[in-house]
């Protein structure tokens, strides 16, 4: 990586690094809260970053999982601009 771009970067992942800290902590002081279900959820993805994976291990859950458990998969689509 070129010298001239960690030194942009830097400042740019401090402050990432500020804005997960201070979320974690209202996490952990009560302020935010996890929701709980009763039935098993499994979250894959980062809803911004594409190319990582996310479809075809989708894929590989809904075959390992679905002979045991009943699927269901939420997805808003690629590229999709409307909501609901």
């Amino acid at each position: 990586m070129p010298q001239a771009l960690k030194i942009i970067l830097l400042p740019l992942s401090w402050i990432y690094g500020s804005i997960m800290w201070i979320r974690n902590l209202l996490f952990d002081v009560g302020v935010l809260r996890s929701r709980s279900f009763k039935i098993p959820v499994v979250s894959v993805g980062n809803l911004r970053v594409g190319g990582t994976g996310k479809t075809p291990m989708i894929e590989c859950l809904i075959r390992t999982l679905s002979q045991e458990y009943s699927i269901a998969v939420v997805s808003r689509g690629y590229g999709r601009k409307t909501k609901g």
